[in-house]
């Protein structure tokens, strides 16, 4: 008889999800989401200095911050320090 699975990954509104892999699972951020949101959003995490979540990969990090420069809704000093923050924040692939 075949064996049939399936996964289903939530990824809340601030980006964050926790992927299941052989050996366990791993929260990590996977977009860049809803920077606002206070439970996880990477705005929020970062107005709090929180311990941040750390990034799917340097592509979805590097996705991220061409986002960040491109938003219209930002001020430049909240912009720069954000961007800074995602800069230093490690990627998964490089834990």
């Amino acid at each position: 008889m075949t064996e049939h699975s399936s996964q289903i990954t939530l990824v809340r509104p601030g980006g964050v999800a926790t992927q299941t892999f052989a050996d366990g699972a791993e929260t990590m951020r996977i977009s860049l989401g809803y920077l606002h949101d206070p439970d996880d959003g990477v705005l929020a995490e970062m107005q709090a200095n929180h311990d941040p979540v750390p990034w799917q990969s340097a592509q979805v990090r590097d996705e991220a911050i061409s986002a960040v420069e491109a938003r219209g809704d930002l001020d430049e000093q909240t912009r720069a320090a954000l961007l800074d923050w995602i800069k230093e924040t490690p990627y998964f692939e490089n834990i």
